[in-house]
């Protein structure tokens, strides 16, 4: 039994050496390096204890690419589906600050209210306050300011998101009250 072990193991060895190259660049065809390399790794380990060593060459490579070519439609799908879910997502965070400007055009012009404002934003921790004002300030996109953190994508965006809820919440006394002396 235990000679078996080891000669399977020896097999998939072989078999992986023997393959893994040709897969990787196939699959490097379709998605970064970086993912093609954990796909080939996942269909190795998924074949392993399918015995497919003992198949002829040709059924073994096809199986290989086949498993290969599904995993690549597979992660290409689920990135499609992250992206449409970012891109909703940041379609959202600028209905939701086009809807708080609503008619703050002429407030916003006033000099103590810009100075309630800045207060509030530096009221902020300090990674939101930076995210915050790369965005409105220098007019970043997200991607830019979470290549120029080190965050990620969503990170920013989630962070604007709740700068915006933050600040709506605690202006909007604020516009209350102009409203009333107006």
């Amino acid at each position: 039994m235990k000679d078996e072990h080891v000669n399977d193991i020896n097999n998939y060895q072989k078999l992986y050496m023997q393959y893994a190259p040709m897969l990787l660049r196939f699959a490097g065809k379709f998605i970064s390096p970086f993912f093609a390399e954990d796909i080939v790794h996942d269909v190795f380990l998924k074949i392993w204890d399918k015995q497919v060593f003992l198949l002829s060459e040709s059924e073994v490579k096809n199986i290989l690419f086949v498993a290969v070519r599904n995993a690549c439609i597979d992660h290409l799908r689920r990135i499609s589906l992250e992206q449409e879910f970012a891109d909703k997502r940041a379609i959202q965070l600028k209905l939701d600050e086009l809807s708080f400007y609503d008619g703050a055009d002429e407030l916003f012009m006033r000099k103590d209210l810009m100075a309630h404002v800045m207060a509030k934003i530096n009221e902020l921790p300090e990674k939101r306050r930076e995210i915050f004002l790369l965005s409105y300030m220098e007019g970043l996109k997200a991607a830019e300011i979470a290549e120029r953190l080190n965050l990620s994508t969503r990170t920013v965006e989630n962070q604007l998101y709740r700068t915006l809820l933050f600040l709506r919440k605690e202006l909007q006394t604020a516009f209350v009250y102009l409203f009333m002396f107006v």
